[in-house]
């Protein structure tokens, strides 16, 4: 099967659309795949195929390699003919469809998403708390007043140490190419809802300047402290304490900076470990050597236009 989709569709519509339309492609494009924890070589464990949910149709080339068949009484058979029913399916293990949806993750529910909802309804209320914000603010300014511009980099900073770790032999949860799609993806879509949002509601800021719910100095700066988190979590606590805090410095130099109220920080905060924690939920990973290879992008030209073509093999 081969998906194209001419690029100069994308830049003939308005930036705000046009990352919308990327996402729409790579959400509908992510309902050719699905989740499971498979290993790589020739056979598949019982007990990986047992826990995969429900699975809609999928087609694939005929293998001759030993598999696992739960339609022919959960047997191991030669040169099975793979195709799938609703709650059945049959896989090819060298193949380079090794779907590794990190599962895991998604057995967690709502759990993830608790805290970003927290501060992003806490941000709200506070907005609309003109006098507690802004005695917050006076009380801020008289013992805290800052001028320097350290928070317009030091919001990248937790981003930029995971590559710095995984140069220095410190390995997180993803390879480069997954890892990298990854944190694009956090810094399209949290700039998407936020700018949206900012635009939308237009309020005022400390300074008096406009376009100030939410922070989105602070967001960035959340967005890149949970994809360390996520990264490296696991491996020890200090990591994700070093990139919240890193953040949270971040959002009061905005405040202190007189730039930011305090709930478009909190607000701003709640959006940034969102954008991420969708970003991980979503996230196909399949940015590694083999699927790169299917990519395939070259120039086209008709009588009243010229463009890219981008084709992906499957």
């Amino acid at each position: 099967m081969r998906m194209q989709f001419p690029l100069y569709v994308l830049f003939l519509t308005p930036m705000k659309y046009r990352i919308a339309i990327i996402f729409l492609i790579a959400f509908v494009y992510g309902q050719f795949s699905f989740a499971g924890s498979f290993i790589s070589n020739d056979t598949f464990k019982k007990k990986e195929l047992s826990e995969l949910p429900a699975f809609h149709h999928y087609e694939f080339n005929i293998c001759q390699k030993t598999s696992y068949s739960p339609s022919l009484g959960g047997g191991w058979g030669e040169s099975y003919s793979f195709g799938g029913r609703r709650g059945e399916a049959f896989f090819h293990a060298d193949s380079i469809h090794q779907f590794n949806f990190r599962y895991k993750d998604r057995r967690r529910g709502i759990k993830p998403f608790i805290a970003p909802t927290l501060l992003i309804a806490t941000g709200t209320a506070l907005h609309f708390s003109t006098d507690l914000k802004v005695n917050f603010q006076d009380w801020v300014q008289t013992n805290f007043a800052y001028s320097g511009s350290i928070d317009d980099y030091i919001q990248y900073a937790p981003g930029v140490a995971v590559y710095a770790f995984n140069v220095f032999g410190v390995k997180g949860k993803n390879n480069f190419g997954n890892r990298t799609a990854i944190v694009v993806k956090s810094l399209l879509l949290n700039d998407l809802m936020v700018h949206s949002l900012k635009s939308w509601i237009d309020s005022d800021r400390p300074n008096g300047e406009p376009r100030s719910f939410p922070s989105g100095h602070t967001s960035v700066a959340f967005a890149m402290a949970h994809f360390m988190h996520k990264e490296f979590g696991e491996r020890s606590i200090w990591y994700s304490i070093g990139a919240y805090t890193c953040a949270t410095t971040v959002g009061m130099m905005r405040v202190a900076k007189n730039a930011h109220w305090i709930s478009d920080v909190v607000a701003g905060a709640g959006f940034g470990i969102l954008s991420t924690e969708l970003v991980y939920l979503t996230h196909l990973y399949k940015w590694d050597k083999d699927h790169i290879r299917n990519f395939d992008i070259f120039p086209w030209r008709s009588n009243r236009q010229n463009g890219l073509t981008v084709v992906y093999t499957f």
